[in-house]
């Protein structure tokens, strides 16, 4: 079998990556930026349950605003080789969320979407394994 190095140098896995990392990218920036003071994220009424979820966590105000602005930190990360490792790890526990939420409202044909986003998410963070190595070795002990 071959080992994810070898799998990495091959350039359709490569535009793959790119393709995983630019969308994924673009699409916690624009989601970011519905999520911004003054800008409702539906235009679904409180009546339907989607629309009443999305406006109760638009009146928290902060939350809200906060969950945009890391959004969109985190997708303007991602398009930097620097920090495409952090923002990777990031990303997971929103793109869950989206998935979750996706399912707990049975939002017709968004949980494929959003399904899509978790196993690009772990797509990103295998490419990078290597870096995530150091965090789950066995500590050493100084005594």
């Amino acid at each position: 079998m071959q080992s994810i190095k070898e799998l990495r140098e091959r350039k359709l896995l490569i535009f793959f990556y790119w393709s995983v990392r630019i969308g994924m990218g673009l699409t916690f920036i624009i989601s970011g930026t519905r999520k911004l003071p003054g800008v409702k994220f539906t235009i679904l009424p409180p009546t339907n349950p989607i629309g009443y979820y999305f406006d109760a966590m638009h009146q928290t105000g902060f939350y809200w605003n906060f969950i945009g602005y890391f959004q969109i930190v985190i997708g303007i990360l991602v398009f930097f080789n620097r920090f495409v490792v952090v923002s990777s790890l990031l990303m997971m526990p929103v793109t869950v969320n989206i998935f979750l939420i996706s399912i707990a409202l049975k939002m017709q044909g968004t949980p494929i979407i959003t399904s899509m986003m978790v196993l690009g998410n772990c797509f990103l963070i295998a490419w990078n394994y290597e870096n995530y190595l150091p965090l789950i070795r066995k500590p050493f002990h100084l005594d």
